[in-house]
């Protein structure tokens, strides 16, 4: 079966649902060292051996270069050696799979859909993975969770636990085993009593469902990354890190993770913790990527909701790089899209509204309406589909003035793209018509902070010639 990665619906026993995998993230910090041994997890093949090889690896390393550095990075590598045997500690190492069966052993190894794989492909269409549906899970529990982890761990069979499929990379994505975490999507308890408030999620919850579901409260999230169709656990597992310069990545938010580990089970961790090996095991699981074990809730911190001010705007490559540092002072949010090919560098800010000056325009104050707006995206997909159509054996989807009614931009440009998505000249046609569109959008408008900053941005992640998406930190 296929699994698709936009529309979370259940069609006869064919899971269509969202899944996501994580990415890798900073190693700049002590607290992040796990990430180091994450290499050994993504290249392991009975679980855990590998965490066992880089704990010692890790230890040996520190042990020797702390006699010839300084004091600072001697810290550096015992933190990271520490760290690493922390996570040998909570992954452990993989039993025989000589061990006697159990009821469960049977069902899961049993267990599958009228088809015998799932084909899992990701949001940008980069990569894909089939899989034997015996190495195949979509627990709709915490218990689920822990028995599918034990059975992987007491028989050497590796899982990954993967949730939106986001990323271009595919690191989740693993023949031997994989967990969707999809069904996994309750918002267990909203706190307003706690200073700050928190909200509770289950690790599957998407950051819309989890946004609606504060808005009763008048609360948000603390900070938001620009797709609303990601899943918490994946959200906190990759430390997302939005846009503006003094705002923290979502990681900071966190206060307490529940987490399915194959050699302690599920544990409970927080800042709180009374050890400090919890203390320590609570940092790094908070940006774990998935290895020390399965994510299945999450504690974060909440804001009140507000409303912001967003300013699109168009500059050239010289004056965005001239104004970098200005603008990133200057304002709460702030992201740069630079069109490839054209001189255009399409700015976008967001202040709360109480904090914007009164001359600034509040109500939508594009300089053009909607359908003048699409119309150099519009005008070229009309033309590229009559020029489409007089080649012969053409294969490209064409278009009509009414298919093309309520397509948005990310639509459009994934559109044009797939024409000739390799042809530079061809690229270099659709960026042209998107630069004059973002001209043409050039304005204010004021919206609730969720609806702001997540935006369009599309589906296809083209690796050269097209929109590269910077937040700017």
């Amino acid at each position: 079966m296929w699994i698709f990665q936009r529309i979370p619906i259940q069609f006869n026993k064919l899971s269509l649902v969202k899944h996501g995998y994580l990415h890798t993230t900073s190693l700049s910090k002590p607290s992040t060292a796990v990430n180091v041994v994450a290499y050994y997890y993504h290249q392991r093949r009975p679980m855990s051996r590998y965490f066992t090889a880089a704990a010692a690896a890790a230890a040996t390393t520190s042990a020797t270069r702390s006699q010839n550095t300084d004091s600072r990075s001697s810290t550096f590598l015992t933190k990271a050696s520490l760290a690493a045997a922390l996570v040998a500690s909570v992954v452990g190492v993989a039993a025989s799979s000589s061990l006697p069966k159990t009821d469960l052993d049977s069902s899961l190894e049993t267990s599958s859909d009228d088809d015998t794989t799932t084909t899992i492909l990701n949001w940008s269409g980069t990569h894909s993975v089939v899989l034997d549906n015996r190495a195949y899970w979509e627990p709709e529990s915490i218990a689920e969770v822990e028995q599918v982890v034990q059975y992987c761990h007491k028989h050497g069979q590796p899982v990954r636990p993967v949730g939106s499929a986001l990323s271009p990379n595919a690191i989740a994505f693993r023949r031997g085993g994989m967990m969707s975490m999809a069904n996994l999507d309750d918002v267990v308890t909203v706190d307003t009593l706690s200073t700050p408030p928190t909200v509770t999620v289950q690790a599957g919850a998407r950051i819309s469902h989890v946004v609606e579901a504060l808005r009763p409260y008048n609360l948000t999230l603390p900070n938001l990354a620009s797709i609303a169709e990601q899943q918490m656990g994946g959200f906190v597992q990759v430390g997302a890190h939005g846009t503006g310069a003094t705002i923290a990545p979502v990681d900071h938010y966190v206060t307490k993770l529940k987490l399915v580990t194959p050699a302690k089970g599920t544990l409970e961790l927080s800042a709180n913790a009374e050890t400090e090996e919890e203390r320590e095991l609570f940092h790094l699981a908070k940006v774990g990527l998935g290895c020390l074990g399965v994510l299945v809730e999450v504690t974060m911190e909440c804001i009140p909701a507000h409303r912001l001010v967003e300013h699109t705007f168009v500059l050239t490559r010289q004056q965005a790089k001239d104004q970098l540092d200005v603008l990133l002072k200057k304002h709460k949010h702030m992201r740069y899209m630079w069109i490839p090919f054209e001189d255009a560098v399409v700015c976008v800010t967001n202040d709360p509204e109480d904090k914007v000056a009164a001359n600034i325009p509040r109500g939508k104050t594009h300089n053009t309406n909607d359908e003048e707006r699409f119309q150099p995206l519009t005008d070229l997909l009309l033309e590229l589909s009559k020029e489409y159509e007089e080649m012969p054996m053409t294969t490209a989807t064409l278009y009509t003035k009414e298919s093309i009614k309520g397509m948005g931009f990310g639509d459009l440009r994934d559109a044009l793209l797939a024409f000739d998505p390799l042809n530079v000249e061809h690229v270099k046609r659709v960026n042209k018509a998107e630069a004059e569109f973002w001209r043409r959008s050039e304005g204010y408008q004021t919206k609730p902070s969720d609806q702001l900053l997540q935006f369009d941005c599309g589906g296809q992640v083209r690796q050269k010639n097209t929109i590269v998406m910077c937040h700017l930190r």
